[in-house]
């Protein structure tokens, strides 16, 4: 039975107050035909369809995920082994810094006992010779005589050495180690903390433009700089520095986004491109000498190796242990982390050139995607294996020179000569133009994005002013 008061089958309330002589109560044969005719089947089917996809595409999404996750905790357990590899460094010129100071220590009180020593020697062979004259004297009363004064004067002198030798002295030097450094360590549990960074927490996609809140003039221009400074590469490092690749000036700076001013620089042997973290504690560094430099973020940069190439090196993205690099010309080069080449990309399935003067390089982080900026193919996008995907074109961007991704879904590419930043959504079609040169944009060389404080950071050419976006 069906009852129209309460749309149930066989309605219990009804039933239970004796409502079987209700008008509203039907049979369900008498009115499956009036409702089938009004309810749209194919829309529920589709809506069921629809439902099916994006249950499919949050379950890909999370297993994507997962792979993620897998990775980052492979890498995690890597930084705890290089930082317990770090603290061997350390520890290691430590022991040599204790064995150094112990050496010198040892050396001193040597020295000391050894001219003591000679001290006595010469006493000694004094004495000896002493008794030796004093013997042959024997009979030569003259003779005698003088021997005994200079004896008597042997004696005095050997006397007095004697009782400045006879000082007692502890022959042992000992080492007491610091306390507070075992102290400082038994406190410890772990080498640090494990967390779900903010910075890298799922966020829910973004399907709008950004629109500019405000804008900043970082001028990265130092006191001893020869020329206007060329930023072709930046990035972000963990702790959230800028990092700039100052081409005409040879050097690395490092700059702090948040009080806008340059903290300190690492000159470079070769004018340097692209610059991208390959750990919480290193970058690599594309030179204009076909040569990767690798350089360590402490308290202050360092220069350490090198990787030679065959190419030549422009921008420079690093993920999974691999170097991804452009040569301003027709290739991207896959590299390992020892400068063994893996992969050239050159060519789409058709057996043309994907790229036009290759330039920056940036990741997807939510689908398995390599974005490159090619002067004049626009932006292209190839999949993790290499193979072409398709390329963004658009009659507002012109010679396309930087790119990075906000990591909720879009994607933004700097126009060298149309002075602008466009923003691209997930499905790979414009959303919108963020920055332009109304915003004071002038030749955008690369650009990279803070997602702890939602800032677009813009290098130009021959400027020493990097544009601080504020976009909401």
């Amino acid at each position: 039975m069906y009852c129209g008061n309460h749309d149930d089958v066989g309605c219990t309330t009804c039933m239970a107050l004796n409502h079987r002589s209700c008008a509203d109560v039907q049979s369900i044969p008498d009115i499956v035909d009036s409702k089938i005719i009004t309810t749209d089947v194919d829309k529920i089917h589709q809506k069921l369809q629809e439902l099916e996809i994006l249950l499919g595409k949050i379950m890909n999404a999370r297993q994507r995920l997962i792979e993620d996750l897998k990775k980052s905790k492979t890498k995690s357990v890597m930084t705890i082994k290089d930082f317990r590899k770090d603290m061997e460094t350390i520890l290691e010129q430590l022991e040599k810094e204790s064995i150094k100071e112990l050496e010198k220590k040892f050396i001193d009180e040597e020295s000391k006992l050894l001219e003591e020593k000679k001290k006595a020697e010469t006493e000694l062979d004094g004495l000896k010779q002493a008794m030796n004259d004093l013997k042959k004297s024997e009979g030569n009363k003259a003779q005698q005589f003088v021997s005994m004064k200079m004896s008597l004067k042997s004696i005095a002198e050997t006397e007095d050495v004697s009782r400045s030798l006879q000082t007692s002295i502890d022959a042992d030097i000992s080492f007491s180690f610091d306390p507070a450094i075992l102290e400082f360590l038994q406190q410890l549990k772990t080498f640090g903390s494990v967390r779900h960074d903010s910075a890298t927490a799922l966020r829910p996609l973004r399907t709008t433009v950004y629109s500019v809140k405000r804008i900043e003039n970082l001028n990265i221009r130092g006191q001893n700089d020869k020329e206007t400074c060329s930023v072709y590469g930046s990035c972000l490092t963990e702790d959230g520095s800028l990092l700039l690749a100052d081409n005409t000036n040879n050097k690395i700076k490092r700059a702090d986004v948040v009080k806008m001013s340059v903290t300190d620089y690492c000159c470079v042997p070769a004018g340097p491109y692209g610059v991208c973290c390959t750990s919480k504690t290193e970058t690599a560094v594309c030179l204009n000498n076909n040569t990767i430099q690798f350089v360590i973020l402490g308290k202050q940069m360092t220069t350490t190796r090198q990787i030679q190439t065959n190419h030549y090196c422009f921008g420079i993205a690093h993920k999974d242990d691999k170097l991804y690099i452009t040569d301003n010309y027709q290739s991207l080069y896959i590299h390992d982390m020892t400068g063994n080449v893996l992969q050239t990309v050159t060519q789409n399935n058709a057996g043309q050139s994907l790229f036009s003067n290759s330039r920056n390089v940036a990741f997807s982080y939510l689908y398995d995607k390599v974005f490159v900026a090619s002067c004049n193919k626009g932006l292209v996008i190839i999949d993790g294996q290499g193979n072409h995907c398709q390329n963004f074109t658009d009659c507002e961007l012109s010679v396309a020179s930087g790119v990075c991704t906000d990591h909720r879904g879009n994607l933004f590419v700097s126009g060298f000569s149309s002075n602008n930043v466009i923003q691209i959504g997930r499905d790979g079609k414009k959303l919108g133009v963020v920055a332009n040169s109304s915003n004071g944009l002038k030749c955008p060389l690369s650009l990279c994005f803070d997602t702890r404080q939602c800032k677009l950071v813009i290098s130009q050419e021959s400027s020493n002013v990097v544009k601080i976006i504020h976009l909401q």
